[in-house]
């Protein structure tokens, strides 16, 4: 059997310690660990050892080309990204995204490989399978926590299943931890439908014994999945499968499991006392975020992240390990302070406030027009520097764009996977869905309250002073809700790597036709709809010869990797892809 360093359910890892990246290494038979101790028998003799195991499942997400494909998959694809114009020709992966960029993408490009996650999945059903006989090994180690254990991998499993299966539709569920090279690797795909149904399985078990989100009082509430990052994630799987099989009881478990979220996060923070400010936290709320001139360096800056309202980071700055992927992507395309800018920039519809309204913005007042772009809505610029991760500092209180980026030796920014105004925005999204789908005219509770939250998330970004002026009005929105909701999502989410799903489920909720999960790519699709065109595509110049690229649901997922259809004789290509090797 062919073996590659793309092979993705098994790739050879060496640990650079707990807290460290993961390396691949030459074909060799085994999982090594930091200490050159071989996962096999003899490994599982001390609750520490498992602990590594958990510890080394995250770290394989913090891997460089994991951070760069979720940036290119959930944000480049869409409407946000654009390539860096002054980009060297010699630059690394400035082929790999032009073709992602052109609508050309062929199977062997550097962003249809999925093996960190697959690295990730394969350590959880190591510990899966191996931890629970450590109890009578380890008298430390007791059945609490083999019980925390089993849920933390059989959450993050379940998440980089659901990711995969948005990014490449059909996937490969493996069967089983794989230590060797002489494994049969062969596995066939599943349909999105099984990997969502066992993913809310296996988070379903993992929330009877998971913490909570207050447990520990540090990094780790924030770092590791507890029953606030499990609900999130089954609360976004629901939203993704209500909005292909347009199913109200789906949307109605997105809202209850947001609700458990937001629950959890008021109760938690109405119950430190650290949080309590006179003057300002004098009346309950249903929401507490961040104020208006404290949200960047809570959320972004250099002394922030792990912030209040943040339910799950990728943790690089408790690590210290520098977060390279993002840095390439976003402040210097090759890691070096030689050079001042990523491989990617913002559109020109994303860094203006547009007079027509095509753009993003409403008005230039928003604080976070200028704390997430550098050179924030000027009119002579099309493409914009990220300011959002990348800037150490806020700007301050004075809407004034700002053009300097801090010089740093690293970039120890995590990558956050969720927060709460994504929450409160995937349950305003459901509840106008759930409007839609069975709400008589007459009867929009459900409708405005959502508009409520969407409301109470913009109305953040402005002082006291300039609500009066800018506050959203129900009567301007009540008949175009779900607009509204995504254009929320893309002023706040922008550059976290959520819009290109978003987008995803719009045009799944406006096909012709319902898309079947249960179907493979091969065998049934639809086409785009228009209104998925009228956004995705309005980046570019030529908007009608991309549509020719895009027009049905296949063309949405990537293609898989040519080295892993190679290695996995039972994997079937997304049909519209083709290796260049071979034509």
């Amino acid at each position: 059997m062919k073996w590659s360093r793309l092979c993705g359910i098994l790739a050879p890892l060496t640990l650079g310690g707990v807290g460290g990246g993961c390396l691949l290494t030459s074909c060799v038979d085994t999982v090594i660990l930091p200490d050159n101790k071989t996962v096999d028998d003899d490994y599982w003799q001390k609750k520490s050892e498992v602990e590594t195991l958990v510890s080394a499942a995250y770290a394989q997400l913090r891997d460089a080309s994991a951070i760069r494909n979720m940036i290119v998959w959930g944000d480049f694809r869409s409407d946000e990204l654009v390539m860096t114009s002054s980009l060297p020709v010699s630059a690394t992966y400035r082929i790999p995204l032009q073709q992602i960029y052109s609508l050309n993408i062929e199977t062997e490009n550097a962003f249809t490989s999925w093996y960190p996650f697959y690295s990730a999945i394969n350590y959880c059903n190591l510990v899966l399978e191996k931890a629970e006989g450590v109890i009578a090994a380890d008298p430390d180690y007791t059945r609490g926590d083999y019980d925390a254990n089993k849920a933390q991998v059989l959450a993050l499993r379940a998440f980089c299943y659901f990711y995969l299966t948005k990014v490449f539709h059909d996937i490969p569920v493996t069967p089983h931890a794989y230590l060797n090279s002489s494994d049969d690797l062969n596995v066939a795909q599943s349909t999105p439908d099984s990997v969502l149904t066992m993913c809310i399985a296996d988070l379903e078990e993992a929330a009877k014994y998971a913490v909570s989100g207050s447990t520990f009082g540090d990094w780790r509430d924030r770092g590791y999945l507890n029953q606030d990052g499990i609900n999130a994630i089954l609360a976004d799987i629901y939203l993704w499968r209500g909005s292909v099989n347009r199913s109200a009881s789906d949307y109605q478990a997105c809202v209850d499991y947001c609700d458990k979220v937001i629950k959890a996060k008021k109760e938690a923070y109405e119950q430190n006392p650290r949080n309590r400010r006179p003057g300002m936290d004098d009346t309950e709320k249903d929401y507490y975020l961040s104020d208006y001139d404290d949200m960047y360096a809570d959320l972004f800056g250099q002394n922030g992240q792990n912030a209040d309202e943040s339910i799950w980071e990728l943790q690089f700055r408790n690590s210290n390990t520098t977060n390279t992927g993002m840095d390439q992507m976003y402040y210097r395309y090759n890691n070096s302070s030689s050079n001042n800018f990523g491989y990617l920039k913002a559109a020109s519809l994303y860094g203006q406030v547009k007079s027509d309204g095509t753009g993003v913005w409403n008005n230039a007042n928003d604080q976070r027009l200028f704390e997430y772009y550098y050179d924030a809505n000027n009119s002579s610029i099309e493409q914009f520097g990220i300011r959002k991760f990348v800037a150490t500092t806020s700007v301050g209180t004075t809407h004034t764009a700002q053009s300097g980026r801090e010089v740093r030796s690293a970039m120890y920014q995590n990558w956050i996977f969720y927060r709460l105004t994504d929450v409160m925005l995937m349950k305003a999204e459901a509840l106008v869905q759930l409007y839609n789908l069975g709400g008589k005219a007459e009867d929009d509770t459900r409708n405005e309250e959502a508009f409520n939250i969407v409301q109470f998330v913009n109305n953040r970004v402005y002082t006291e002073g300039d609500l009066p002026t800018y506050t959203l009005k129900y009567t301007t929105y009540r008949d175009r809700m779900e607009q509204l909701v995504l254009a929320e999502r893309a002023r706040e989410l922008c550059f976290e790597g959520k819009r290109w799903f978003d987008l995803m489920r719009y045009n799944y909720r406006h096909t012709a036709q319902p898309a079947n999960l249960k179907a493979r790519l091969t065998e049934s699709y639809v086409n785009n709809s228009n209104e998925f065109f009228e956004l995705a595509l309005r980046k570019y110049a030529v908007q009608s010869t991309m549509k020719s690229k895009m027009r049905d649901e296949r063309y949405l997922y990537m293609p898989i990797n040519q080295d892993e259809v190679e290695i996995n004789s039972a994997l079937v290509q997304n049909p519209v892809y083709k290796s260049s090797a071979k034509y």
